[in-house]
């Protein structure tokens, strides 16, 4: 590796050399295993086994516990053209693949075992698998979606629209949504949102540690029959904002309240197959990249090399060269180029392609 220092005074000469180092450290390293606990883990599975004893009830619903969440994790994590695709396993084939289980709200009578079990699988196992059976996956960003749902003009928790989204199961939603744990109270208008409140959506976002906000605004339609639900989609990221209007019609024998839960529920089933669609791994062959990267500081270089550790679609993150300005990526990626922005975005990093170079950097 070359540096070229000019007449760098004898501080620079110290800093440079300390990039220097942290690049050739940097260098030698591979990305960092991707996917967390949390990813690989379903919560909360709840169980119900009666037996000759307690003990034995509980080794049966530990059992049933891991097939369930076994299976609820791939189809978490796979599109639903692949379902028919998925591969059946035993118990024991399955056990091998957790990493750990735990229990809450134990209850137990002689024979009568009942309790909710979290269960942990392992991320490379489980990436093994899928790729054995040539079946591609997404993994779930680190973020969940932050949403907004109003409802005739009202935001808050007092209206029908929040309640729908509040009931939602997600366990088997590869993409998480979460509501506000308050308004803010002092924040725009419902009215102001839609039309456009881009920094207090951007600071809520940031309160809640989330990378997108969605605002739901929804009404009802009662000009005609059946019943419609039309809902105003913006969702506001780091990609920009984006909009969407979809309306839903009511089912015979459908209840108002129904209605308005299958609406919230397919919203996020569709925002996260779109996603997977995004960040599929296994589709293809894996590209290399050079992305560039301005340096503003050390800081930024660690943050942006430890994100791209943590992004599945990244195979492989090193640092090819670098001077005092700017640093040069070389990445192995698992997803087509054009992907990798709206997958990435997920992650904390931004990276597009301008005048035939890739560029990146860390989301501020």
């Amino acid at each position: 590796m070359t540096h070229t220092l000019g007449g760098a005074r004898p501080a620079l000469y110290a800093f440079i050399g300390f990039v220097a180092l942290t690049a050739s450290c940097f260098a030698t390293l591979p990305a960092v295993a991707a996917g967390s606990f949390q990813a690989f883990a379903v919560p909360d599975v709840p169980v119900d086994v009666t037996a000759d004893t307690a003990a034995a009830a509980r080794n049966i619903a530990i059992g049933e516990a891991q097939g369930q969440a076994f299976g609820m994790l791939l189809r978490r994590m796979t599109l639903k053209e692949d379902r028919g695709r998925l591969p059946r396993l035993d118990g024991n084939s399955v056990s091998s693949l957790v990493q750990s289980i735990e229990f809450s709200e134990e209850r137990y009578s002689s024979t009568r075992y009942i309790a909710k079990v979290t269960v942990a699988f392992s991320p490379n196992g489980i990436r093994s698998l899928l790729q054995r059976n040539n079946i591609p996956f997404a993994e779930a960003p680190e973020n969940p979606i932050l949403v907004l749902p109003v409802f005739n003009g009202a935001l808050g928790q007092a209206n029908p629209w929040w309640n729908a989204w509040e009931r939602q199961d997600w366990r088997e939603n590869l993409l998480s949504f979460e509501l506000p744990r308050d308004t803010a109270s002092g924040g725009p208008s419902a009215a102001e949102i839609m039309q456009g409140a881009g920094p207090w959506l951007e600071n809520i976002g940031r309160r809640h540690g989330t990378a997108e906000v969605l605002v739901a605004m929804a009404t009802w339609d009662n000009s005609s029959s059946p019943l419609k639900l039309v809902v105003d989609l913006r969702r506001y990221g780091v990609a920009g904002e984006t909009t969407q209007n979809v309306t839903f019609s009511q089912m015979t024998g459908e209840t108002p309240e129904a209605l308005l839960t299958r609406a919230a529920r397919d919203i996020g089933s569709d925002i996260t197959t779109e996603w997977k669609r995004y960040a599929m791994i296994g589709q293809g062959a894996q590209t290399q990249i050079l992305a560039i990267m301005d340096l503003r500081s050390l800081q930024d270089l660690v943050a942006v090399r430890e994100r791209l550790a943590r992004a599945p679609m990244i195979k492989s993150a090193s640092v090819e060269s670098m001077n005092t300005h700017r640093a040069m990526f070389n990445l192995t990626v698992t997803v087509p180029p054009e992907q990798l922005g709206g997958a990435l975005a997920q992650y904390g990093v931004m990276i597009d392609q301008r005048d035939g170079d890739w560029h990146m950097a860390p989301r501020r």
